[in-house]
């Protein structure tokens, strides 16, 4: 009995591949997901989602921006409706938050701010939609 070469080559090609079948139907069965940004960041959650600030942050946000001699002229009227979820116009001037609000409110160093009457309106600049409102 003579074996060629092709046929030798073909069984151990097809032994391989029944040796690898399995791990193909796993590797399928298992949904892809894709790589995503740290937790702390903005853009790894719902956009529309509000940021998650305690009392003691929102407070602190509150008096380091009454505080900050610059304030953002954010050109629409005081009595703008706005609430969390709304995208602001790109024109929409915003304002870094000041390093004493972000010492003592680290989530928020991802968000800037602009204000619109007597709100401190948290904004992500990424979409310009509104994460938060302090009310002074």
């Amino acid at each position: 009995m003579t074996i060629s070469y092709r046929t030798a080559r073909a069984e151990s090609l097809a032994a391989a591949l029944l040796l690898l079948a399995p791990m193909a139907l796993v590797a399928a069965s298992v949904p892809a997901t894709a790589q995503t940004p740290p937790s702390g960041s903005l853009g790894a959650a719902d956009p529309a989602a509000p940021l998650a600030l305690t009392p003691a942050e929102r407070a602190a946000i509150l008096a380091a921006v009454r505080q900050d001699k610059a304030k953002p002229d954010s050109k629409m009227p005081p009595d703008a409706p706005v609430s969390v979820g709304v995208q602001l116009p790109p024109s929409t001037a915003l304002r870094i938050l000041p390093d004493a609000a972000l010492a003592q409110a680290p989530a928020a160093k991802t968000v800037q701010y602009t204000l619109i009457g007597n709100q401190v309106v948290l904004v992500d600049p990424t979409n310009m939609r509104v994460v938060d409102i302090i009310r002074q």
